[in-house]
Parts: structure tokens; sequence; C-alpha cells
């Protein structure tokens, strides 16, 4: 924490730290005393003890120093607890965005190869029964990814061919984007207004050439315009639950709010200050002052998308409120084993030590007094007799000053041991929302690429033709180029027979017979919104230098194109479970000001049997069992907890949460499978 920033905006931080500056006041108050009762002691009795209140004197402005390191201590740690918080927030409110806009880009990308949409744009077939047959199948496609709002086909005269919002009256478009996604070799991301969403201001749109199977020329553009709106409101009430006094921003390259969690107080389309370069900065909201941080994405999978920043503003005012949470703090536990308590205790043990010097010379002058009442000398007998009085007040003082840094440090170390608690929480919440989230899109993957017009039609035939088994393979391999969390895609027909793969390494399993019980699952699925999840269990499917792994394997089932009732097999999408969990809790951890994640910090995804998926310690495999009835075990779908735990003189906060599914997906009915995320944060 850059402790000239915290200088320059210490009066603001100041006025709103109650404790901070009671515990300022306190002390001034008792200094202007020390100083009084000092004072006395030079008129009363600096003929015996000048050496004395020399000394006293001295152990003032040892206390005066203590007292500037004891404030300066306890605004920065307040400062660097809200700091904590806010980045983030700030920094999982744009990577869980960039997360779902990684999808889009695969989607776009998969969309315009299919065989349906080329052969409409090939045939240029305007009849309305043809128009109808492209929407349905537009419209299944957003059945299963609900994340859109509006899909448009446009043919290489930038007219609309086809679309799904029969609000939307567009016939044609004179978007530059039209022309510049025919340029491209690829997707084509655009955020502003757009003729293709007449009306609504600025949009999200992912375009992409149609292009001729054969010769390669762009017969047309797809669109997919992205629910933003719906999914940032989504995104902002998950993270707001961090706190009632946060504003979550999502910032273009100008800093202008394209979307914000309080239009009230801070509208979309303002610009706003990023200052990304410090720890934080202020700002001036609706006539308040607020504490901010704006991040960058750290990407994922290599997708970094447009220049968007996440940014949190917290109000000042409200941020550095003391509570526990509701939790009973042993504070004894926490100076004794905690590891941020050691900057603070320092502090407190210096003081200490200046007491226990005071206290000595207490004791030396009550000595002295005692020795000079005998004097003959009559002025000194006087002053012997003041002396006692001016040590005692000032080992009074000194008891207070003592008392003060005491209790401030307790105050400060419940304060950053509760703000840990419910930071673990918060992140075990996240953690188990990306995971919801994450195979949210692997269910919506497998069912619709059951959907492929060429499986249905090939396996429909009596004997797979080896060209079609290679474009059934052909298929597989560019779909597993654009969705990159997969390891292999493989289709099987009814008796379980693995007849194409599009990992190459993974060719050795065509021709096995699948005996594995979501096989047999599958085959009886008829309803195309349905799908069938394996069991997190070890799989040859799933190997690594011959060992099997544990793995979810996502299925849906291939029908006939001409009796959809009847199933011709099944598609199989074996998800990269190890370095995508891990990928997922690392984004989760929390991070120190350089962006590493904090020693001593680990996160597991768990069933509440036990059974471990992930986790990022690595004394932790998936498949073994830890206990974690003790803690979590009366958790239901959503809730969240925090606990202080410890183990061998260290302190950890842990933060656990249960999964609540994400759209509909485990929340339909279709699919249960109950699963929590455990953070936990040495503190």
């Amino acid at each position: 924490m850059d402790k000239n920033l915290v200088k320059k905006h210490e009066k603001t931080l100041l006025s709103a730290m109650a404790s901070v500056a009671q515990c300022q006041n306190v002390l001034t108050r008792l200094d202007r005393q020390w100083t009084r009762a000092t004072l006395t002691g030079k008129i009363n009795c600096s003929r015996i003890a000048q050496t004395l209140i020399d000394f006293i004197i001295t152990t003032q402005d040892n206390f005066a120093s203590l007292q500037t390191t004891l404030l300066d201590t306890l605004v920065l740690e307040s400062t660097q607890k809200v700091v904590l918080e806010i980045s983030a927030v700030a920094q999982v409110a744009i990577d869980i965005l960039k997360r779902n806009l990684f999808e889009r880009t695969a989607d776009v990308g998969f969309l315009a190869t299919d065989d349906d949409l080329v052969r409409f744009l090939l045939e240029r077939d305007d009849h309305p029964d043809a128009v109808d047959h492209i929407e349905e199948r537009l419209r299944e496609y957003r059945d299963k990814y609900t994340v859109y709002d509006e899909i448009i086909v446009l043919d290489d005269q930038a007219r609309v061919r086809a679309h799904l919002d029969r609000e939307n009256r567009i016939l044609r478009t004179a978007d530059p984007l039209f022309k510049e996604t025919l340029a491209a070799d690829s997707y084509v991301e655009t955020y502003r207004e757009s003729d293709l969403a007449p009306g609504r201001g600025d949009v999200l749109i992912y375009s992409q050439a149609i292009r001729h199977p054969d010769s390669g020329a762009p017969l047309g553009v797809l669109c997919l315009v992205f629910d933003f709106a719906g999914e940032m409101a989504g995104i902002f009430e998950n993270l707001a639950q961090s706190s009632e006094d946060i504003i979550i921003m999502i910032l273009d390259e100008s800093g202008k709010a394209i979307a914000t969690s309080d239009q009230s107080k801070a509208p979309a389309g303002r610009t706003y200050g990023m200052a990304r370069s410090d720890d934080f900065h202020m700002v001036q909201i609706a006539g308040e002052p607020y504490l901010a941080k704006t991040l960058a994405t750290n990407g994922y999978q290599g997708f970094f998308g447009l220049p968007w920043y996440g940014h949190v503003a917290k109000r000042v005012t409200t941020a550095f409120r003391n509570g526990s949470n509701g939790h009973g703090l042993d504070e004894g536990a926490i100076r004794k084993n905690a590891i941020f308590s050691g900057r603070l205790v320092q502090v407190e043990e210096a003081s200490e030590n200046v007491l226990s010097d005071l206290e000595l010379v207490v004791q030396n002058g009550e000595i002295m007094a005692a020795k000079k009442s005998l004097q003959a000398d009559l002025s000194e007998r006087v002053e012997a007799q003041a002396l006692p009085y001016v040590l005692n007040e000032v080992k009074k003082i000194g008891d207070q000053v003592q008392h003060v840094f005491q209790t401030s440090t307790d105050g400060l170390l419940k304060l950053v041991t509760s703000s840990r608690l419910h930071d673990v929480r918060f992140l075990a919440q996240l953690a188990i929302d990306i995971m919801d989230r994450n195979l949210y899109e692997r269910a919506n993957d497998c069912r619709w690429w059951a959907l492929t017009s060429d499986f249905r039609r090939f396996l429909d035939n009596p004997i797979l033709e080896p060209a079609e088994r290679d474009r059934m393979r052909e298929i597989l391999a560019y779909i597993n180029s654009l969705y990159t969390v997969y390891t292999n895609l493989f289709v099987y027909d009814t008796g379980g027979t693995i007849l194409a793969c599009s990992n190459p390494d993974e060719n050795h399993h065509v021709g096995r017979v699948l005996d594995a019980d979501f096989v047999s699952r599958t085959l009886r699925l008829v309803d195309s919104q349905h799908y069938c999840v394996s069991d997190f269990a070890p799989t040859d499917l799933y190997a690594q230098d011959g060992a099997s792994r544990r793995t979810y394997i996502y299925n849906a089932s291939i029908t006939s194109l001409a009796d959809p009732g009847r199933v011709l097999g099944g598609i199989g999408i074996v998800f990269d479970s190890e370095p995508q969990f891990l990928s997922m809790l690392r984004d989760c951890l929390p991070r120190d000001g350089q962006g590493d994640i904090l020693d001593g910090s680990e996160g597991m995804f768990v069933e509440p049997g036990g059974r471990v998926i992930a986790s990022t310690n690595p004394d932790i495999a998936p498949g073994d069992m830890v206990d974690v009835s003790q803690l979590f075990c009366q958790l239901t779908c959503g809730q969240f907890t925090s606990h202080l735990v410890a183990e061998n003189d260290r302190l950890y906060a842990v933060g656990c949460a249960h999964s609540a599914g994400y759209r509909e997906y485990k929340r339909d009915g279709v699919y249960a499978n109950d699963l929590l995320s455990v953070i936990r944060v040495r503190i």
C-alpha cells in the first residue's frame, strides 16, 4: 500500500474512521494531561528530581512518536482492508464478464459454419417456409444459449434474410461492421449503437462471415446480439452481496461507464477517473467521496476482448465501520496466530516497553521521595511530598495511554479479521458461481452440437461411409478448435460404439464400445433440451500418461431429422477439468497489491460428502476425501458461511458456498449436482 497516497487522503479517510478518530482524540487529551503533570513536576520538584522529570519528558516524546506510528498504522491497515475488498470485486466483475464473452466468440465461430445456415444462403430461398425453418433453428439455438436476445442472418448484400426479434423491423444494414466482418478472418466484436438493433442504444454484437464451404467466398454475415444488460444485471446482483455501499461499473478505455450497478448515483454514459497505476483513488459520486479501484481483466484462454475495466467505488463515510459480521472473535487467538497482527502488535509491544521503563522510573522516584522526606532541608521535604503525586499522575496517564493502544489494536484486529471472514465467504460464492456459469455452457454445447444436421443425416444411414466419418471428424475438430475447454469430443451410435473423435490423439478410442452408465442414460433422451452428465469419476477418456483422471463428460442424444423422436446415438464432450477448475479457483483467491496470490491461500471444489473435485493445494488431489462435515454440512442450495479455524498455531479464515446454479442450469430439474466451494486464507 502506497503510504504517501494514504497520507494525501488522510483527512478524508480519518473523517470516516470513527474509532481511529476517537483514538486520536483520547491520545491528544492524555498528552495534554501528561504535559500538565510534567509541568507541575518541574515547578514543584526540580531540585530533587530533575533527572527523573527529564526522563519523563523523554518518555512522553517516545509515546508521542509511537502514537503517530499507531495512528498511521490504523489508517493504513483500515484503508488496505477496504482496497483489498474492492479490488477483489473489481477484478472478478471484469473477469466473469470476459469469461462469458469468450464463449460468445466460440459460439459465433461455430454457428457461422452451421450447414443449415450455409445452405439457406447458398440457395437464396426467400420462401416463407425456408425462412421459418431457419428461424426455428436459430430459435432452438437461442433456447439453449439463453444469453442472446437477437440473432440475425444477413446475405452478401447486407439484407436481413432471417432473424428472431419480431419487434425489430430492420430489413438491411448500413453498419460498417458488415464490411468489416466480411473482410475479417474470424469474429468481430462490436459495442456501440447499430442499425441492427435500432433504438436500443449501445449493443454488444458478435459477427462472423458465413462462407461457401468449398471456395470460402463470403455468403453473408451472422450476428449474435448479446444480452449485455441482462448479463451485467446478474453479475452486479451477485457481486453487490459483498457490500451494501459499493457501486460496480464496467468502464471503457476512456473511463466511460458502459454498465453500472447504481444508475441513479453513478449513471452509465458518464466518464469516471481510473488512475489505474495507483493503489486506489478518490472520486466524487453524488456529492460524496468514494474510494475507488480500477482493474483490467486477466483474460481467459488468451481472450481479452474490448479494452474494458472493472471499476468499484465504495462510499468513504461507511467504508470503515467496525463490526464482527456476526462472528465471535477471540482476540487472543488472533494476536497469537494471525500473520497480519504482527504489524499492529509490534506497536503495542513497543509501547509496553516504554511503559515498563516509565514504571521503573516511578518506583525509583517513590524511593527517592521517601528518602528526601527525611532530609533536614525543609524545601527538599516539601518537594519530596509533592513528587509522589506527580509520579502517580504520570503513571496513571501512561496506563491510560497503554489501554488506548491495546483497545485500538484489539479493534483493528477484530475489524481486519471480520473483513477476512467476509472476504472468504464472498470469494467462495464467486468461485461456485463461476463454476456454475462455466458448466452451464457445457450443458448448452452438447445439446446444440447434437443437433448438427450432418451428424443426424449420417447416423440415419444404415452404414456410415468413410467419407461421412471423415466429415464427422472434421466437424468435431473444428468445434474443438473453437471451444478449447475440452480435451475431446466424440460421437457414438446406439450401441455405444465411438464413431469419430475431435482429438487425433484420442482416435484409438474409435470403434470402442462404451458401457458407461451415462451412455445408456443419454440414449434414452428424446427431448433436445435435455442432456446427461457423467459422475465425476476416473475415466480413460480423460487420461494422462496412461492414467485415468476424473472429469465430467457432458452428453446429448442425436436424433433423426426425419423422426426427431428416434435416437440415433449421442455426442460426448470431455471437459478438461483439471486446468479449468484450477483456473476458476485461482481467479477467486485473494491477491496482494501486486496481483500475487496471498501466501497461505487455497481453494477447493468438493462434494458435500467430502470428495474433492479440484484443489489448488498440490497435496490434495481430485478424488481425495476431506472432512467438511463439521463446518459446512448444513449448507443448502445457494447458502454460504465462513469460520475461523486454528491449525498448528496458524489461523485461517475459511469460507464455503453451496452451488445455486446459473440461469436455468441446475434450476430446472433437468440436472442436479450439489457442490461446495471452499476458500481458505491464512490470516
